[in-house]
C-alpha cells in the first residue's frame, strides 16, 4: 500500500494538492472505488461541491460508519427521550441528566461529567480513570460510579441494539464493513482521534494508496481526543506544502513566536505571503473601525463572547454569531424569504419551514389548521400566490408583522436606518477560535484572555493552548489585533504558560 502524506501550515492549500491527486486517481481508478474522508459535515459538503462526481465516495467517519452497518439513527441512537429507557435500566442513573449535543465535527458533547469521561475514554482508547484525569474531572467525579454507568450502558446497548456515535464508528472496524475500495483520501486528519484513527487505518488497510493531508500544529480538538502524536509519526512519503497564500509577512512572524514553546510538533518549512499585512498588540476594541471591511472577532470561549455582542449591540452593527441573540439565523432567513417573496420570488420547503416559524393563526396570519406546516412537506418550490391559495397564508405587508420579538424588530429597524441591507452576509463575525477552523478574514480581532480553569489546566499541558491560539492568529489575512478583556489570566503569544 502506498501512502503520500501532505503536511502543511494554514493557507498552503492542503485540500487543493488532495484534489489534484483526486484527479489523477480519476485517470486510473473508477470513481465509485475512491472514498474521500472529511473531518466534519461542513468540510465534508464543501469537498462535494468541489468534486461533483456523485460516484466518489465523500463522507465524514461517522457518516460512513452508519451507512455501511444499516444503522437507523431514528431509531436506534441513544438521544434526547431514549434516554429515560436508560435510565430506568440503569437505576443509579435515575437522577442523572443526559442532555448533550453533537457538535460541527460529530462529538458528543455532554453536560453530565460521567459522560463526558465515558466519551473521552472511547475517542482517547484510554481507562475511566486515565480519562478523568486527562479532562481534570478526576477530583470532582466518583469514578467509581463512572466505571459503573459506563458498564451498565455496554449491557444496556447489547441487549436493546441501541447506539450511541462512536459506536458508528467501532462497529464499522468490528463488524469489516468497508465497501470495496481502491484508494483513500482524508482532510484535517490532525484532529482525529485515536478511534477515528482505527477506523482510517483500517479503511487504508483495504486500499493501494492513500492520501493524507493535514497539519499538526492546528489540532485544536484534544479535548474531544484527538491525537496530534499519531499524524507526526505517520510514516510514507511526504510532499510538504510550504507557500502560504493567505499569511502576510507580520501575522507569520507572530505565529511562528509560539513554535519554540511546543514541545511536540513536525518540524515543516512554512513561507508568508509577500505582503507586509500588520499586526497590532494591545489594540483597543472600542478604537476599531468596525463600520466599514469585513471583520472576525474571536475569544477562547463562548462566556467571552458575550460582552462583545453587547458592544456590537450597541453600535448597531450586524454580526454573525451562535451568540447573536437578537437576530439569529433562523430569524434572519425567515426576513429575507419574506422579502423575496414579497418580491416574487420562489422558495422552497425550508424556507418556508424558516418562515412558518414566525407566523400565528392568532395573529391573522394563517388560516387555522395550517400552522403545524405539515402542509408544506411536498413543496419543491413556490411563490407567494402559491402559498395563499394552498397552504393558509393570509398575512401581508412589511416584514414588521412577522412574529418577531419587539426587541428583535427594534434592532433590525436601527439596522435598517444604519444603511444594512439584510439580504447580503453580515461584515463582521464572531466566534470562539475552535468555531473558525479553516476559515480566514481580512480583518481578524484575537482576544487573547483565558479563565482560570484554562490557564491551569494549560500550565500542565500548554501544547493545545498554544495550538489553540496559532490557528486564531492565522485566520487573518490582512491584518490582525490582538485585544484583552481585562481578565485576569491571558495567554501570552511568543512565551511560555507559567
Amino acid at each position: 500500500m502506498r501512502r503520500i502524506i501532505i503536511p502543511g501550515p494554514p493557507g498552503t492549500g492542503k485540500t487543493h494538492r488532495l484534489m489534484h491527486y483526486l484527479d489523477q486517481e480519476l485517470k486510473q481508478t473508477e470513481p465509485d472505488k475512491i472514498a474521500y474522508i472529511a473531518f466534519s459535515n461542513a468540510a465534508a459538503n464543501v469537498a462535494k461541491e468541489r468534486i461533483k462526481n456523485d460516484k466518489i465516495y465523500v463522507s465524514t467517519m461517522h457518516s460512513m460508519g452508519t451507512r455501511e452497518c444499516g444503522i437507523n439513527t431514528k431509531t436506534q441512537l441513544l438521544k434526547g427521550d431514549k434516554w429515560k429507557s436508560f435510565k430506568n435500566f440503569s437505576r443509579i442513573c435515575a437522577d442523572l441528566s443526559f442532555e448533550s449535543r453533537i457538535n460541527i465535527n460529530g462529538y458528543v458533547e455532554h453536560t453530565n461529567p460521567h459522560m463526558r469521561i465515558i466519551e473521552f475514554s472511547r475517542n482517547k482508547k484510554i481507562s475511566i480513570e486515565e480519562s478523568a484525569i486527562e479532562l481534570d474531572l478526576h477530583y470532582t467525579t466518583d469514578i467509581w460510579l463512572t466505571e459503573q454507568i459506563a458498564a451498565d450502558l455496554n449491557t444496556f446497548k447489547q441487549s436493546t441494539g441501541m447506539i450511541e456515535y462512536s459506536d458508528m464508528i467501532s462497529k464499522f472496524v468490528e463488524g469489516d464493513q468497508c465497501p470495496p475500495l481502491h484508494c483513500v483520501f482524508l482532510d484535517e486528519a490532525q484532529d482525529l482521534s485515536p478511534l477515528q484513527w482505527d477506523m482510517f487505518f483500517y479503511i487504508e488497510s483495504k486500499c493501494d494508496r492513500s492520501y493524507i493531508a493535514g497539519d499538526d500544529d492546528q489540532t485544536i480538538y484534544s479535548f474531544q481526543g484527538a491525537s496530534p502524536k499519531i499524524f507526526i509519526n505517520l510514516e510514507g512519503r511526504k510532499d510538504p506544502q510550504v507557500q502560504s497564500r493567505r499569511v502576510p509577512k507580520s501575522v507569520h512572524k507572530l505565529a511562528t513566536s509560539i513554535f519554540p514553546h511546543m514541545s511536540q510538533r513536525l518540524i515543516k518549512e512554512w513561507k508568508p505571503r509577500d505582503e507586509e499585512g500588520s499586526v497590532t498588540m494591545n489594540a483597543n476594541f472600542e478604537e476599531l473601525e468596525l463600520h466599514k471591511d469585513k471583520w472576525m472577532i474571536l475569544t477562547r470561549t463562548n462566556k467571552m463572547l458575550e460582552r462583545i455582542r453587547d458592544h456590537l449591540y450597541s453600535m448597531n452593527f450586524r454580526f454573525e454569531s451562535k451568540a447573536q441573540e437578537l437576530l439569529p439565523n433562523k430569524m434572519l432567513s425567515a426576513y429575507r424569504v419574506w422579502k423575496r417573496l414579497n418580491q416574487g420570488a420562489y422558495v422552497d420547503k425550508e424556507d418556508c419551514k424558516d418562515l412558518w416559524d414566525y407566523l400565528t393563526v392568532k395573529q391573522g396570519h394563517l388560516v387555522r389548521g395550517f400552522a403545524s406546516g405539515k402542509t408544506l412537506e411536498d413543496v419543491t418550490s413556490i411563490n407567494l400566490e402559491g402559498l395563499r391559495a394552498e397552504h393558509g397564508l393570509r398575512a401581508t405587508g412589511g416584514w414588521e408583522q412577522l412574529n418577531f420579538p419587539e426587541s428583535s424588530k427594534l434592532y433590525i429597524k436601527k439596522l435598517l436606518e444604519s444603511g444594512d441591507d439584510l439580504m447580503k452576509p453580515a461584515r463582521i463575525k464572531l466566534s470562539t477560535i475552535h468555531g473558525v477552523k479553516g476559515e480566514e478574514q481580512d480583518n481578524v480581532v484575537l482576544f487573547t484572555d483565558i479563565e482560570r480553569i484554562i490557564y491551569e489546566s494549560a500550565r500542565r499541558n500548554p501544547d493545545p493552548e498554544h495550538r489553540l491560539f496559532f490557528v486564531g492568529i492565522t485566520r487573518a489575512k490582512e491584518n490582525l489585533f490582538v485585544c484583552t478583556q481585562h481578565y485576569e489570566y491571558q495567554y501570552n503569544i511568543g512565551a511560555p504558560i507559567i
